[in-house]
């Protein structure tokens, strides 16, 4: 049992558990290495909970990765009931300025006209009020956020990996719609022995998540959230306004705001995990 447990976002259908483990590992000693001002002397205990085969589509098993259009392909099967509560939570993340502003470039942003009109108008406006960030990435972590949280066998399945990944862990850390996992985790699961969960890039605080979230708390001793203003996927602010017990810190990611191993990397995170767990900085 490692004393470290993740919980990846979206993006991660095409990679596996070996893979993101190793890119994690080295940003999260490099986060310790920030936090105590010396690399620490072990790399820390981490394992993850891996489910992203379950967002792997069987049509195109030969893909070795997301692009722009293969974003926008996984976004084109939208029914209206979807697009309306994708609109919605666009709408509390951008401004109206923005929504006008992209209705009034569809047409004429060349970059804009591969993509389904609805669609185009939603990923102008978040990259309009987020200019270092995808419109298209923001759409993709709504819709498998919603996904998550709509579909009972997908989510049953998303719950079942990370219970068995995380029972009898001390940390928790779940990034983006891996944050959202972790904090059912800990609902479902009162009384397990952790004693930090660490969100970072999280939308937990979004209406369209915190309206379909189970009534209760996550049951934990310690919560920190990381976020990075410039990242849409955290737009509705820090998490202590809805969630009680929870602290919020902030990261500058630069150019990629949403990235996990920039997260991870951070000063921020790297002081939540020594303030709990001090033997990480040895």
């Amino acid at each position: 049992m490692s004393q470290l447990i993740g919980v990846h976002g979206i993006g991660n259908q095409y990679r596996g558990r070996a893979q993101i483990l190793n890119k994690w590992v080295p940003a999260l000693t490099d986060g310790l290495h920030w936090a105590i001002g010396h690399p620490p002397t072990n790399p820390p205990d981490l394992d993850l909970a891996f489910y992203g085969h379950l967002f792997r589509s069987a049509a195109d098993p030969s893909s070795k990765g997301p692009t722009d259009k293969q974003d926008a392909a996984e976004l084109a099967d939208l029914d209206a009931e979807e697009l309306g509560e994708l609109t919605e939570a666009v709408q509390e993340i951008v401004r109206a300025d923005d929504l006008a502003y992209a209705d009034a470039e569809i047409g004429r942003d060349k970059a804009l006209l591969w993509l389904p009109i609805p669609i185009a108008r939603l990923t102008g406006a978040v990259e309009r009020r987020f200019p270092r960030a995808s419109g298209t990435m923001v759409l993709r972590v709504l819709r498998q956020v919603r996904g998550y949280l709509r579909n009972p066998q997908l989510k049953a399945e998303v719950d079942r990996i990370a219970a068995t990944a995380a029972a009898g862990c001390t940390v928790l850390i779940g990034h983006s719609l891996g944050s959202v996992v972790a904090y059912e985790y800990l609902r479902q699961h009162p009384g397990q022995p952790v004693k930090l969960l660490l969100t970072v890039g999280s939308p937990l605080g979004l209406r369209m998540v915190r309206d379909r979230l189970p009534p209760g708390q996550a049951s934990v001793a310690t919560w920190v959230n990381v976020r990075d203003p410039n990242d849409p996927v955290t737009a509705a602010g820090p998490l202590g306004r809805w969630y009680p017990g929870g602290s919020d810190g902030q990261a500058d990611n630069g150019l990629d705001a949403h990235s996990a191993e920039r997260y991870l990397s951070s000063k921020a995170v790297g002081r939540a995990l020594i303030d709990v767990v001090p033997e990480l900085g040895q």
